[in-house]
């Protein structure tokens, strides 16, 4: 993979629950039009469902989502409102925790803390994504592609609070 050249001028990124020191280097750039957004508001520019993006189609360069699928209950709906926003050879990480299963694991059943932290590892989830992954972000549009960090600058991503052995899903509208 050739490494990722993400910046450039005038772009517009939507970043859906964004991490403090992701936030802050973007907000550092005055050449992009940087959208941090969550289902509340709080210290955020906007509040937005990730089921039901209120942006127009084809609205951003980059979408940054990192951990959050796991907990939405229809994540294929979200999967495809990110794919709408996205501009055509636009870059989305869609980031979730993997689970060394077969398949993504979920049961509505699950619906109580105690069942959810049982089975998924956390009380908060929904589900635990399993190897087929990547082909439900194809199912939505996505080209996909997987990254490693092996060979990323490890006090790079000791600054960002990444693990190096985290799987990151490169996905791009349109455009391989």
């Amino acid at each position: 993979m050739q490494r990722l050249n993400w910046h450039k001028a005038n772009m517009r990124v939507l970043h859906f629950a964004p991490e403090g020191i992701f936030k802050r280097l973007f907000e550092s750039f005055k050449d992009i039009d940087y959208w941090p957004v969550d289902l509340n508001l709080g210290n955020l520019r906007k509040a937005v469902d990730i089921t039901n993006i209120t942006f127009p189609n084809e609205s951003f360069d980059l979408i940054m989502c990192t951990h959050v699928l796991e907990h939405v209950l229809d994540d294929r709906k979200a999967m495809s409102e990110c794919y709408r926003v996205l501009k055509t050879g636009g870059i989305a990480l869609l980031n979730v925790p993997i689970f060394y299963i077969p398949t993504t694991f979920e049961n509505p059943e699950y619906n109580t803390p105690e069942l959810r932290l049982k089975y998924y590892g956390q009380a908060d989830h929904v589900r635990a994504y399993g190897l087929d992954y990547p082909q439900r972000l194809i199912e939505s549009g996505f080209n996909v592609e997987l990254v490693t960090l092996k060979d990323f600058n490890e006090k790079l991503l000791t600054r960002y609070g990444v693990n190096k052995n985290e799987k990151i899903f490169l996905c791009r509208k349109g455009v391989i």
